[in-house]
């Protein structure tokens, strides 16, 4: 294959594969690295706007707090997807795998929350939720809500939907190639790794913030 061929190959694969697997380009140390700068770059993002990552594949917005509380969300979310994945892998599959694979693709399907974050993020978006959790709650709203209030709104929950089923499908890609693993075993094994993974760091998060007094 010459030159020329192979950056057209790649120029065709990089718009579709870079955003639904890019597992095949980046993987281990590097995927891990990459990971763990956007987990904590959309960390950093989301105390600006009080957003906690209050879950493995959950984004709410909540109580203020200091910035390494919500860069511990992120890492417990993942630490707890990755590491029950990794236990799930050893019983599902049939060939070796590297750990690092696993901890670092899984890190790098975190990756769609960043688009949504830049969306629920608008002060309009936030003004409306607090609006209709106050309506919620039958308590008068406190809150002057502008037209534009509920375009915001409306998109930013498209938009974070989209980026949910985008997050998901990105973590089974990548636990499929990591650990070698396919088929209707492959899906069932994930989904209840990220249901456990769930309940787990919604656990684990509550626990930290009733130890520090944030709750």
């Amino acid at each position: 294959m010459t030159d020329i061929e192979l950056n057209n190959n790649l120029q065709k694969r990089t718009l579709g594969q870079w955003l639904f697997n890019p597992f095949q380009f980046v993987a281990g140390g590097s995927a891990l690295f990459l990971g763990l700068v956007i987990m904590l770059a959309a960390a950093f993002l989301g105390s600006l706007g009080d957003l906690h990552f209050d879950g493995v594949i959950d984004l709410h917005i909540g109580k203020p707090a200091p910035l390494w509380f919500f860069e511990a969300e992120v890492l417990i979310d993942w630490l707890c997807l990755s590491i029950v994945l990794l236990i799930v892998a050893l019983f599902v599959s049939r060939s070796s795998f590297r750990v690092v694979d696993v901890f670092g693709t899984q890190a790098l399907a975190r990756t769609p929350y960043l688009a949504a974050l830049l969306v629920i993020m608008p002060k309009g978006f936030n003004r409306f939720a607090e609006y209709l959790a106050a309506k919620g709650m039958q308590q008068p709203a406190t809150i002057t809500i502008e037209s534009t209030d509920v375009l915001f709104f409306i998109v930013g929950i498209m938009v974070a939907l989209i980026t949910l089923v985008w997050m998901v499908a990105l973590m089974y890609r990548a636990y499929s190639i990591s650990c070698n693993t396919k088929g209707g075993k492959a899906i069932g094994s994930f989904i209840a790794a990220l249901i456990i993974a769930e309940i787990l760091s919604k656990i684990a998060i509550w626990f930290l913030a009733v130890r520090t007094g944030l709750l």
